[in-house]
């Protein structure tokens, strides 16, 4: 399971925005390889994290269970997020069904320009998403730690594992993801299933 989160938490980002996988084996993937990929969207991300107002630590706490107040704080966040990324989603879609049209009419094969242009579209939107994500923690008053346990916990509570950056760099960490929701959360949280899996993908980016 530690591998298979691993190796899916960036394709799954490719199927949402771009509606199949064919562009990430062809064109993201090799793009991301040439321009450093994953390593400089962490730097980015840490930059991007001294703008977040609340610094104070986080215990989560010791029984595991999420409360109403702290919830509703998370899905008011994942709102805002959602909104803010809605129409860069949207154009991201668009531009890889076409580009997936292109390759093929090549023959499968993508020039460097391709590549280099859809890795630079994800990274744009990536940046975006911490921004709106950034901006989401601030207006609810979430410190990092608080807002990274309540989504870990959130999609646990609905049987989905959250991959994320530090993951890959200490695969030993993903142990974590195995830990036991509470009852209680899990029916707090199951009703809003459809909508929290709207923005699963970017949980998969850590945001």
């Amino acid at each position: 399971m530690k591998n298979f989160a691993i190796g899916c938490f960036a394709v799954l980002v490719v199927l949402a925005v771009a509606g199949g996988g064919i562009a990430w084996f062809k064109v993201i993937k090799p793009g991301m390889e040439f321009a450093g990929g994953v390593a400089e969207l962490g730097k980015q991300y840490s930059e991007l994290n001294e703008s977040i107002e609340n610094r104070a630590g986080y215990t989560p706490p010791a029984d595991g269970e999420l409360g109403e107040d702290t919830f509703q704080r998370f899905l008011a966040a994942q709102r805002q997020m959602r909104t803010e990324l809605e129409g860069r989603l949207e154009e991201l879609q668009s531009k890889y069904e076409a580009l997936e049209k292109e390759i093929d009419e090549r023959g499968g094969q993508a020039g460097i320009g391709d590549m280099i242009g859809a890795y630079s579209d994800l990274t744009d939107l990536l940046i975006d998403a911490k921004r709106a994500q950034v901006e989401a923690i601030n207006d609810q008053d979430f410190s990092l730690q608080e807002y990274n346990w309540v989504r870990d916990q959130v999609y646990r509570a609905i049987g989905e594992s959250v991959a994320v950056a530090a993951i890959a760099a200490n695969p030993n960490a993903s142990g974590e993801f195995q830990a036991t929701v509470p009852e209680a959360t899990r029916e707090m949280v199951e009703p809003h299933r459809e909508e929290l899996m709207k923005a699963h993908v970017l949980a998969w980016w850590g945001l």
